[in-house]
């Protein structure tokens, strides 16, 4: 009898338990969509929750949210003014990631030739205000002429930050928001074209992006452009373009094609000289 109150009081207590993660797995895997703004307890983070699988997004169009900036309100569309886009998800009391990207994105953007384009920054945290956006922005000397820095109320955040996939988590432990580093490319029509990770883009990835972001037939003037793109291709797991894989054992292949004509001919000269 004492045997079988044991064993029931055990598999109560099992059963108890397995509930309980069940329930914390439908919250890992619901908080992205249900909530953004989600807060984490200490040690509770995990690094998967933030990754998704971009083949949903790309090709999508993101939602037009309506953005605060300096000037007034706009909406997103209009900021991107039918030009091909790079928009960054931050805010601006970031210490850490968002200024480092948006320095970096500066650096490279000024000492490049690249394609016509704008660049959106958007804060995705509904506690930023004019002030902080203010002060991110006078970080950067001179401000380029095509970049708009805005804000996102708690809706217009959600929203356009499912429509992209990127997720994001507040952090007690680290008083701070857990995020990736990510540049979305849009179209001039706003719809998701490439997405680029890491805090330091290189020049060659936001070009070629870029101009893969245009998502229309080239003009006579782009043909050149048109070479690079087909030259390179995306590698999703690097975040980055290389070189065709074609075109490398295609020269490679010219390569040794030569060294062996080269050789041929050498030894046919030395035949004769013998």
């Amino acid at each position: 009898m004492v045997v079988g109150r044991a064993q029931r009081l055990r598999d109560w207590r099992l059963s108890l338990r397995f509930h309980y993660l069940v329930m914390v797995l439908i919250l890992a895997i619901g908080a992205p969509a249900a909530g953004h703004n989600r807060t984490l307890q200490q040690d509770e983070f995990d690094p998967a929750v933030l990754r998704f699988e971009e083949g949903f997004y790309l090709g999508q169009k993101v939602t037009d949210v309506v953005v605060k900036t300096a000037n007034g309100t706009q909406s997103l569309a209009e900021l991107i003014r039918a030009r091909p886009t790079i928009l960054a998800l931050t805010y601006f009391t970031c210490g850490g990631a968002c200024p480092l990207t948006i320095r970096n994105l500066s650096q490279v953007v000024s000492t490049s030739t690249l394609p016509e384009h704008q660049v959106i920054i958007l804060s995705f945290d509904a506690k930023d205000t004019l002030t902080t956006l203010s002060n991110t922005r006078s970080a950067l000397k001179p401000v380029p002429r095509n970049w708009t820095f805005g804000l996102l109320s708690g809706e217009e955040s959600s929203r356009l930050t499912e429509s992209v996939g990127f997720r994001f988590f507040f952090s007690e432990r680290d008083q701070a928001f857990l995020h990736p580093a990510m540049l979305v490319f849009l179209s001039p029509e706003g719809k998701v074209m490439r997405y680029l990770y890491g805090t330091e883009p290189r020049a060659q990835d936001i070009e070629l992006a870029l101009i893969e972001s245009r998502n229309r037939v080239p003009h006579l003037n782009e043909l050149i452009d048109v070479v690079k793109l087909t030259c390179f291709q995306f590698d999703a797991s690097r975040s980055r373009y290389r070189l065709h894989p074609t075109l490398i054992f295609g020269g490679a292949g010219i390569g040794v094609l030569g060294v062996a004509g080269l050789v041929t001919l050498a030894f046919k000269r030395d035949s004769k000289g013998g």
